[in-house]
């Protein structure tokens, strides 16, 4: 069984934007987060497919991914609220990264 990098992130991603939504504080930043990285989820596994020609969802779902992980983290408390923020947070930067070829 062969794991790609890319999907490894995105389930990270989606995990701690889980663990960010069971907090209580912060309810609407955290079901973007969720909804970023469960799209993200679908489309890398293959049950979704999008096609929007004026719009590179490979650009946007990661922004949205990185400013909701940024405020999630800079407005929690918790441990783990902290620690998913941050890995959301670097989940999407690196792929914006990615995306917008700073890294190549």
């Amino acid at each position: 069984m062969h794991i790609h990098s890319g999907t490894a992130l995105i389930v990270v991603a989606l995990v701690s934007s889980v663990v960010l939504l069971l907090e209580k504080s912060e309810r609407t930043i955290s079901i973007i987060a969720v909804l970023a990285a469960g799209i993200e989820a679908l489309l890398a596994f293959g049950l979704m497919s999008l096609s929007l020609a004026k719009f590179r969802i490979d650009v946007i779902l990661p922004a949205l991914l990185l400013i909701a992980g940024a405020i999630a983290w800079a407005r929690s408390s918790g441990k783990h609220a902290i620690t998913a923020g941050t890995l959301v947070t670097l989940v999407g930067a690196l792929q914006l990264a990615a995306a917008l070829h700073v890294l190549s």
